[in-house]
């Protein structure tokens, strides 16, 4: 048995059974739905530990995660506009935006245009915590594709782009 990558050996130490490689295949190839399935797995073995890391060391949630990931690249945006682009919950997202302005990582204006609508800024201390836990979840991207050659990892990219482009043609927003 081999304990888990990342855990310190020790007496106390939970040693944990690692699948086989077939094992793995066999339960990912046997599903009816083998694309989505395999993406799931992929991406659960990124984003858990991922954000579970940050939760505890940075005491912010994944709502707050995705929150400031989407406004540190595109500010002045609704609550309606993450959930949109994420498929997140509004409710996740709209508590999420509650607690990161309570927090001063992100401040609200009134849209000019439209009084009703709240505008999303992101502050200073808002991107200075982004900056905080960036770099590992792109060391842990890394890892995730280092399996792949740089023509495998552009080709998948272009993959991902064209699947994430045809996502509103079968998946409409108020499905969430």
């Amino acid at each position: 048995m081999r304990l888990l990558r990342g855990a310190k050996k020790s007496a106390s130490a939970r040693e944990v059974r690692q699948p086989e490689e077939s094992e793995i295949a066999g339960v990912l190839g046997s599903t009816e739905i083998k694309i989505a399935y395999k993406m799931g797995y992929v991406l659960n073995f990124y984003r858990e530990p991922s954000f579970r890391k940050i939760e505890m060391e940075l005491g912010i949630t994944r709502p707050e995660i995705v929150t400031l990931i989407f406004l540190n690249f595109r500010e002045g945006v609704t609550a309606s506009d993450i959930c949109e682009f994420s498929g997140h919950l509004k409710a996740n997202i709209s508590r999420g935006i509650i607690a990161l302005e309570k927090k001063k990582l992100l401040r609200r204006e009134a849209d000019k245009a439209d009084n009703r609508r709240q505008l999303l800024f992101i502050t200073q201390a808002g991107r200075a915590l982004y900056a905080q836990y960036i770099p590992h979840l792109r060391e842990r991207e890394r890892e995730m594709l280092s399996c792949l050659t740089r023509s495998e990892r552009n080709e998948f990219e272009r993959l991902l782009d064209k699947l994430a482009s045809h996502v509103p043609h079968w998946a409409p927003v108020d499905e969430l």
